[in-house]
């Protein structure tokens, strides 16, 4: 079994338990996001079939869902800014 498992722009750790990804958003709503997770609700990961038998599986497919609205946020409003 490897030690890391990635989705997109996160790597979870199975030695650590640790998760990176881009520390901006981390920063902004990664953190709070793990805590729904663990907290059971989280959306993503309690509908995603692969949470039941790989919870790191389905933690990755969450945090790269709402990273990839989040990250599209952030260029659409800095396209809408640079049109002023």
């Amino acid at each position: 079994m490897p030690t890391t498992k990635t989705v997109g722009k996160f790597t979870f750790d199975h030695a650590t338990g640790s998760v990176e990804g881009p520390a901006d958003y981390m920063a902004d709503r990664g953190f709070a996001r793990i805590a729904s997770i663990e907290a059971g609700d989280d959306p993503v990961f309690n509908m995603n079939p692969n949470s039941a038998y790989d919870p790191a599986l389905g933690m990755m497919v969450s945090l790269q869902t709402d990273y990839a609205g989040w990250n599209g946020m952030r260029q659409f409003n800095a396209l809408h800014d640079s049109a002023r």
